[in-house]
């Protein structure tokens, strides 16, 4: 009887550490697609951001398109070596609670800096795509990982939101001659 049922505890073992492998491998490919995405997004604010300043615009203008596109770009690196040291730590909740910390400070961070653009009228729009995220630290790595990487799409979305506003207010000004 005791073999039949460590026979059946070994198998469910078996068959949930597959189950597990299988989520991690999905939310690692979703990751990397994420991130695939993320740099096809980076690249169209940076294209608004260069479209935006080689134009006759106002100070502000600028001012506010380098704020948007400069905080966009740290937010993200930041994210990326959260990511790095999060695969260093392995699951240590302390060092895991310490990282979802500054994730979350990093957010914030960003929202502020974003909704100073005021008059593009957009803050709803960015307060939606940076929701806070709640318990993080409780996540397998793997899971925190990848809402990481979320994080910094919807940073990028919301910089793509705010320079092609800014690009359409500037849409009818004349192009700056390169010398």
């Amino acid at each position: 009887m005791k073999n039949i049922i460590l026979t059946l505890l070994i198998l469910t073992l078996i068959s949930c550490n597959q189950l597990t492998n299988e989520v991690e491998s999905s939310f690692s490919t979703i990751g990397i697609k994420l991130d695939s995405l993320n740099k096809i997004k980076e690249n169209k604010i940076e294209k608004y951001f260069n479209e935006i300043n080689s134009k006759r615009i106002k100070k502000s203008e600028g001012e506010n398109s380098a704020l948007i596109y400069y905080s966009t770009i740290k937010h993200n690196r930041i994210v990326d070596s959260l990511i790095i040291k999060l695969n260093l730590i392995g699951e240590n909740d302390l060092e895991k609670k310490k990282i979802a910390e500054r994730f979350e400070y990093a957010k914030t961070d960003l929202k502020n800096k974003l909704n100073t653009v005021t008059e593009l009228n957009t803050k709803t729009k960015i307060d939606s795509l940076l929701q806070p995220s709640d318990d993080l630290q409780i996540l397998p790595n793997f899971a925190i990982i990848s809402e990481f990487q979320a994080g910094k799409l919807n940073a990028t979305k919301s910089a793509e939101l705010l320079l092609e506003n800014l690009k359409n207010q500037t849409k009818n000004q004349p192009e700056l001659k390169k010398n």
